[in-house]
């Protein structure tokens, strides 16, 4: 975090209240910031918190919940062997029709992401049998996340206690379609303790709380990836429509606000699909570039290397109320994307 502007040095003697001192460390970027923080959320000391929001100039204050959110989501500790360790929730994403009378069958989730290969950098893995409404989950507070977070590490059976004291739980007798979540608790080496970054606790390519800057190479691994490990729990669990790891409740919160699955994007573009994948292999770095071009039919694809070369050109039938999906398509894969 850069140093921000009107605030003591790291060596500056912070006076006033706890709500003054955590946004003045806050501000100084200052190593004291996360000790306080921690106190503070263990202690349940929500108040102080919302005290400390309220000090904050308006255009401070979404970074400052955001990265207070993200924080007390995570503890840390030490192994058997005295490393350090990290032990932060994360949260997946499941569309499931029918009623949920029975929990979400965790083994056979926790078993499809060790097959594709999202647990490499975890020493341990949780998962709780429980099936959560999202709406409800959008009402705890940083405090209460951290109370979660500390309940799991002592045991499943007491972070199953929190979320029924907190009434976390999907309501069972729905029928119909709808997105719920399931949370687990990942544990992993602390790498920063040694000064590195934060590692992605589900190994999809890209340090956590970070923009992923992937190559298309890189992203249908991803895609591929993901699209597996939600075909072996919907095998497992005829309830489960679709299934994403997203991360933290934030972005289980934004995931489900934009109300759209990577696989929408994909839905009835196999073409499109076949045809950047045939593209794609005449590279030699993988790299896309596109322009689109509405047409009466649908839309004219022009495909490029990184050099600029023309690859191929392809027309495809696309109701016109789909472009949009079909240039999101694009996007996704290829480098660039340019509309004619």
């Amino acid at each position: 975090m850069a140093k921000k502007d009107g605030v003591n040095g790291k060596g500056g003697q912070f006076t006033g209240t706890p709500a003054d001192r955590l946004v003045r460390l806050w501000r100084n970027n200052d190593e004291r910031f996360g000790a306080l923080l921690d106190e503070l959320l263990d202690g349940n000391r929500q108040g102080v918190i919302e005290a400390a929001i309220g000090k904050l100039r308006e255009e401070e204050s979404y970074d400052f919940v955001d990265e207070v959110e993200a924080f007390s989501e995570t503890v840390q500790g030490t192994d058997e062997q005295g490393d350090p360790i990290l032990s932060t929730l994360f949260w997946l994403a499941a569309e499931v029709e029918g009623q949920l009378d029975a929990p979400p069958t965790v083994d056979a989730i926790e078993r499809a992401l060790d097959d594709a290969g999202l647990l490499e950098n975890a020493s341990d893995l949780k998962l709780l049998p429980l099936w959560l409404d999202v709406d409800r989950l959008s009402y705890l507070e940083a405090a209460d996340r951290r109370s979660f977070v500390r309940r799991f590490v002592a045991s499943t059976e007491e972070a199953e206690s929190f979320a029924r004291e907190q009434d976390l739980l999907a309501d069972a007798t729905e029928t119909g379609s709808r997105i719920v979540a399931v949370v687990g608790l990942v544990v992993e080496e602390d790498v920063a303790a040694d000064g590195e970054a934060t590692p992605d606790p589900l190994n999809l390519g890209f340090p956590a709380e970070e923009e992923p800057e992937l190559d298309p190479i890189e992203q249908e691994r991803i895609r591929q990836t993901l699209a597996a490990l939600a075909a072996a729990v919907s095998a497992a669990d005829a309830r489960v429509r679709r299934l994403e790891p997203v991360g933290g409740l934030n972005d289980l919160l934004d995931f489900t606000a934009e109300g759209v699955w990577p696989d929408d994007l994909d839905a009835n573009f196999d073409e499109i699909n076949d045809f950047l994948d045939i593209a794609g292999n005449e590279t030699g770095d993988g790299v896309l570039d596109a322009t689109v071009e509405a047409t009466a039919e649908g839309v004219q694809v022009r495909l490029y290397n990184s050099d600029g070369v023309l690859l191929d050109e392809r027309s495809f039938d696309v109701d016109a109320d789909r472009i949009d999906e079909a240039e999101a398509l694009l996007k996704r894969r290829c480098r660039r994307v340019s509309t004619v």
